[in-house]
């Protein structure tokens, strides 16, 4: 246990942004390097073979983030078992979690494995995906979702050694894998010619090699984590809290890529030109958010050990310092997309239109993402407060219902609508939703007394 107590990492005390900032590092790099795995099949795929192979791969982004966040989310659940057992000093407990956790992993990676490739086509049809690439992004989910019991047991795996403090020996792992994928893809599309076949085999081989290297460090019993894979099964108690803790999370995510799939369904209605612009903006969007979402997820840790430490004062100053974070990454993302998004652009396609297309949609989100900052340090405050299905509702009402009934009952009728009737409905719904993060934490924070007891402190949100 010595080696676990050394990776321990006690956030209830000492300087909030400093260790806010640590401990979102090799999160936020782990997270990156997962949508480089998608970023480099579409920038390869679209220099290499062309604007139909990259609008094929594109087309299915947010079909794959609608069924796999799912289970990813409910990974957390399984970080915040593990931790609790963890601080509890409970090893008989952490077993049961680490071997929960894992036959979760392995179940919902099979049911993620059928799902993809039978649904492929169907959910593809759906929404209204072009006749010329549907073939093609059909192909490409079959493919990637073969991959689908190692991403979900290298999330999971990844999320349990969190729990006890280790985050760079997963961001190794995966850092590996993803230049293994870049090289697969490279030799796949340029040599071979395989263009989507080849990107979504260099994604599925790498996403087992991460998988593999996960299991065999839970292995070794290091961090208080010992998996022994005979032993893997479903203990009741551990497995429901799991999935408790975990589903409001996934669910979030869920309806997130569920709304996502209705813009995609919007912007495929402009043709395969606009649709690999789109793509290619979604995935500079995607990469930007890797860095905003991992603040999210330790704001939800450090503020959830201060309560568990009787220090529910330090909760503004938690989240004083996760909206300064997120507001200097989204900063600076503006400003590179404002002076340099032609030029990013240029690294996914280098065809003009695509690019037209693809600066359409950065012209909103890049302005207006900072938006999402305060979306995401609200609700990740409410959740680490213990309050999990209060930030789900308000997501799901403020920001997935009202961006379905836009896209269904309100744009299509719009005269002369184009493109950007589209994407403002990012920034409208992120606003909606914001404030009313906002105002149920306010409420939550006066009731309980938090408020007051923060004015006796005086401390400073950023120290």
């Amino acid at each position: 246990m010595e080696t676990a107590k050394r990776v321990k990492r006690d956030f209830t005390s000492g300087k909030i942004l400093k260790n806010l900032i640590l401990f979102s590092i090799p999160m936020a790099l782990a997270t990156l390097l997962q949508v480089l795995f998608n970023a480099a099949d579409i920038a390869i795929v679209g220099q290499f073979g062309g604007s139909i192979y990259q609008a094929s791969v594109g087309a299915t982004s947010s079909t794959v983030h609608l069924i796999v966040n799912l289970f990813i989310g409910i990974s957390v659940g399984a970080n915040v078992a593990m931790a609790n057992a963890y601080g509890a000093k409970d090893e008989k407990r952490q077993e049961k979690v680490v071997h929960s956790a894992m036959a979760i992993s392995i179940a919902s990676g099979l049911l993620v494995l059928v799902a993809g490739v039978f649904l492929a086509k169907p959910i593809l049809t759906a929404i209204d995906t072009p006749s010329d690439i549907i073939g093609y992004s059909t192909i490409y989910m079959q493919i990637y979702f073969l991959g689908a019991p190692a991403m979900m047991i290298y999330n999971f795996g990844s999320a349990l050694m969190r729990a006890v403090g280790e985050t760079k020996k997963p961001l190794y792992y995966l850092l590996v894998a993803g230049l293994l994928n870049v090289a697969i893809n490279a030799v796949t599309v340029i040599f071979f010619h395989w263009h989507v076949i080849g990107v979504a085999l260099g994604t599925t081989i790498s996403q087992y090699v991460s998988a593999v290297w996960i299991v065999l460090d839970l292995r070794r019993e290091k961090y208080g984590i010992f998996y022994k894979i005979r032993k893997t099964k479903f203990h009741k108690t551990q497995t429901v809290k799991i999935l408790t803790l975990g589903i409001p999370m996934g669910l979030t995510s869920c309806f997130f890529s569920l709304s996502n799939l209705l813009v995609q369904s919007s912007v495929n209605a402009y043709g395969q030109t606009a649709i690999a612009g789109n793509t290619v903006a979604s995935n500079v969007d995607t990469i930007c958010d890797a860095f905003a979402s991992s603040i999210e997820k330790s704001v939800v840790t450090i503020v959830g050990q201060n309560m568990g430490a009787q220090k529910p004062e330090r909760v503004h100053r938690v989240l004083g310092a996760g909206l300064f974070s997120c507001f200097v990454v989204q900063g600076f993302y503006a400003l590179l997309c404002l002076f340099f998004g032609k030029y990013i652009c240029m690294l996914y396609n280098s065809d003009p239109a695509v690019i037209e297309w693809a600066l359409k949609r950065m012209s909103i989100n890049s302005v207006f993402q900072w938006l999402m900052c305060v979306m995401y340090a609200y609700s990740a405050s409410l959740r680490g407060m213990g309050y999990s299905f209060v930030p789900m509702i308000i997501n799901l009402l403020f920001t997935c219902v009202l961006r379905v009934v836009y896209l269904s009952f309100i744009y299509p009728y719009i005269p002369n609508r184009t493109i950007y009737l589209v994407y403002i409905v990012y920034p409208v719904t992120w606003i909606l939703s914001s404030a009313m993060q906002m105002l149920v934490f306010y409420i939550i924070a006066h009731k309980k007394g938090y408020l007051r007891k923060h004015r006796i402190k005086t401390e400073t949100a950023v120290e």
